[in-house]
């Protein structure tokens, strides 16, 4: 029926009893075409959330990682699937036992000293609980849901069969490429459904800062790590929202400290946390940071990360040569698209945000203004760069929580600076070396 497997019925059916019921019933049934107003996209968006979060996990990843795509999808629709819940009752502690003894072939005695059964902290794909082990280090135990995998794996499925029929029987299905966002978004969430995927994304983020003592990132336990555990070193800290209120805090200095960390693994390492908000990062003494969470994780090449330099010195330097120059060459304006127009728009950009002398220029309103303008160029640009867009967004919003006076773009500056001179550098080496 309509493509769907047989085996995949039940749960067909419990999905197209939720959209139907907020208003998505002709994407499913032939013949219906009462549609639901689709100019009225704010309308659609709130729908979609709502039917999201009925629909579980692999839905509710699906709409996260969606509002992530400014440049591919309406502002409505993002602004209402940004406001997705996460939320759901915890795993039964008989439950969370099963996995994690099924995963790591022990019991749970000859592991763990001790295990709290309350959790701290649940979600869609899994929860976390304290524990001890046995030579009395802490840690931090991370447990897959149980069959969540063949749930997302069913329900990928049937979404590429709705994606089919939303592209042939709505208009905003022929506009948008959704199939696009479909398969890139299939890849993250089987990524964030084995763990493994996450120890990876730590380790590797802290070899990379090392060298500054005012970051933490915690240990990895591999021996107890496997694709349905994770199991990390335990960090007591404060949660940063509750710095906030705090007194005794210099959140001048964690705001910095917090601003340059995240900027180096950026634009030096290439390996960074993607979602720094106040609920993945904790506070120790002495105002050091400790970042939890690596679900979520940016890698950008040499090359990239060179791009986006080239173009916040653009923005920086008011080079509007320079943008356009470094849009081009990264291989993202198509053939179609009006290059006049879209030059004028990046000027407008330009002069909206840096040509005043009035109030701070924010940088995560700069870069929604360009995903803006990507998006109505119908321009693809690559997931790495709409990550990294999304994560320079959240880590101001996180900034402004800490110390308002904190600016973003000021901060990076230095970086871009350094990069304009060492190519600079480089090119008058390598003119030098071919008159020579």
């Amino acid at each position: 029926m309509f493509g769907i497997p047989e085996r995949h019925f039940a749960r067909y059916y419990e999905i197209l009893s939720v959209l139907v019921r907020h208003g998505f019933g002709y994407l499913l049934i032939p013949g219906n075409l009462n549609t639901m107003q689709e100019k009225n996209l704010g309308i659609v968006g709130v729908h979609l959330r709502k039917a999201f979060e009925e629909l579980g996990a692999a839905f509710i990843k699906i709409g996260q990682i969606a509002c992530t795509r400014s440049d591919l999808l309406p502002q409505p629709i993002i602004r209402e699937l940004e406001k997705l819940q996460d939320r759901v009752p915890p795993l039964s502690f008989g439950i969370v036992c099963r996995v994690v003894e099924d995963s790591l072939e022990s019991s749970m005695e000859s592991v763990f000293k001790e295990f709290d059964p309350i959790p701290l902290a649940a979600a869609s794909i899994g929860q976390v609980h304290r524990a001890v082990l046995h030579n009395g280090e802490r840690v931090a135990v991370k447990v897959l849901r149980p069959f969540l995998r063949e749930t997302v794996k069913i329900d990928l499925e049937i979404f590429q069969v709705l994606i089919s029929r939303i592209e042939q029987r709505t208009q905003w299905g022929k506009r948008y490429p959704i199939r696009l966002i479909f398969e890139e978004f299939s890849e993250t969430i089987k990524g964030e459904l084995n763990f493994l995927n996450e120890g990876k994304n730590a380790e590797k983020i802290s070899k990379s800062c090392k060298g500054n003592s005012d970051l933490v990132i915690p240990k990895i336990y591999w021996e107890l790590t496997y694709p349905s555990v994770l199991t990390m070193e335990y960090i007591s800290g404060i949660p940063l929202l509750k710095v906030t209120r705090e007194t005794t805090y210099n959140t001048q200095r964690i705001g910095d400290r917090l601003s340059k960390a995240l900027l180096h693994q950026i634009f030096l390492d290439g390996s960074y946390h993607g979602d720094p908000h106040p609920g993945n990062i904790l506070i120790l003494p002495n105002d050091k940071i400790a970042l939890i969470d690596f679900g979520i994780s940016g890698h950008l090449s040499r090359s990239m990360r060179n791009e986006m330099l080239s173009l916040v010195s653009g923005l920086v330097r008011g080079n509007d040569a320079l943008i356009l120059k470094t849009l081009s060459q990264m291989g993202i304006v198509a053939d179609t698209v009006d290059r006049k127009i879209f030059q004028a728009d990046i000027v407008a950009l330009r002069h909206k945000h840096m040509d005043v002398t009035h109030k701070r220029v924010e940088m995560g309103e700069s870069i929604q203004d360009f995903f803006d303008i990507i998006f109505r160029h119908g321009i693809h640009i690559p997931s790495e760069f709409v990550l990294l867009g999304k994560t320079l967004l959240t880590l101001e919003k996180t900034l402004k929580e800490i110390d308002p006076s904190i600016s973003l773009l000021e901060q990076v500056k230095p970086i871009s600076q350094k990069f304009i001179w060492k190519k600079l550098l480089i090119g008058n080496i390598w003119r030098f070396f071919r008159r020579g």
